[in-house]
């Protein structure tokens, strides 16, 4: 069994993994880079393995630079989690959010929570369903909310609900382009935040062939995309429970009548190997209620 006999040696090793940087990383610790490059071979002689290739972008961890990175950041999370807990200090929940679900689903409903809990301290971090494809995720936050299928690799994922799906509209779009089937979408501008999914899935539902031009990319904030629908600009594909405000008060319209089913959900996602501190699972249990309810 290998033994590492300096921990500090360990402490250089995830601060290089995470900046890919010996200068950097000598910054960030405030030591030489000459004592982070001992480090780095110490460790690497102790272990006989090489855990760092050179390239144009700086430094990238071998194969077994990930394996060792990963346990490391999650070793060194539980015991900040333990000193935490043993010393009283409870350190703000840091949430992944979609700002449109932040907004329309968890605002109205966090005055709940904190009546409840307010010793529980909650740091929101803004993401456009960026969480799960971030480098080191669990840097940015313990856990959040994530758009999408679910298959994301090395989460732990919750679906929220089963979502629904709404086709709408401006009134002013509507009568300037009178539908009334579905196959006549063909003729309008199909705004979208993402990479097109959600629209070639509703089309292949629907039994109908998708069509790429139609589609236009708006910057990937679901605010934008929809203010850019009330204004007229086309037609956008919404989850229902993200903007019943807006057909109750005729601001869009329900173009079809109905709601259509997706594969795409709002999910709880965990990075793995994060150890939540006791106010994150606190915060995930009321969460998950929620959401039941």
């Amino acid at each position: 069994m290998s033994k590492v006999r300096n921990i500090n040696s360990i402490q250089v090793f995830d601060v290089v993994s995470r900046l890919k940087s010996i200068t950097l990383a000598a910054q960030s610790l405030n030591i030489s880079q000459s004592s982070v490059s001992y480090h780095i071979k110490k460790l690497e002689d102790e272990l006989q393995v090489h855990l760092f290739v050179r390239n144009r972008g700086g430094l990238a961890p071998t194969s077994q630079g990930k394996i060792l990175a990963s346990h490391v950041e999650s070793g060194l999370r539980s015991i900040q989690v333990g000193l935490d807990q043993i010393s009283g200090h409870n350190e703000a929940v840091r949430v992944a959010i979609l700002p449109m679900f932040a907004s329309r689903w968890l605002s109205p409903r966090l005055g709940d929570f904190w009546d409840a809990q307010p010793d529980i301290q909650l740091s929101f971090r803004n993401h456009n369903n960026t969480f799960a494809a971030k480098e080191r995720p669990s840097d940015f936050a313990e856990l959040g909310i994530l758009w999408g299928l679910g298959d994301w690799e090395d989460f732990q994922s919750t679906r929220l609900w089963s979502e629904k799906m709404v086709v709408v509209c401006s009134p002013e779009y509507m009568r300037e382009n009178p539908i009334t089937l579905a196959s006549e979408l063909k003729n309008c501008t199909l705004l979208h935040v993402d990479d097109e999914t959600r629209w070639q899935e509703w089309f292949a539902n629907n039994q109908l062939e998708f069509s790429p031009s139609q589609a236009k990319l708006i910057p990937q904030e679901p605010h934008f995309q929809l203010s850019s629908t009330v204004n007229g600009l086309g037609v956008a594909l919404f989850p229902y429970s993200m903007i019943q405000n807006e057909l109750e008060t005729g601001v869009l319209i329900n173009m079809f009548g109905r709601t259509f089913d997706t594969s795409f959900a709002y999910y709880l996602g965990i990075p793995n190997g994060v150890s939540l501190t006791r106010s994150a699972i606190v915060f995930k249990k009321w969460l998950l209620s929620q959401c039941r309810g």
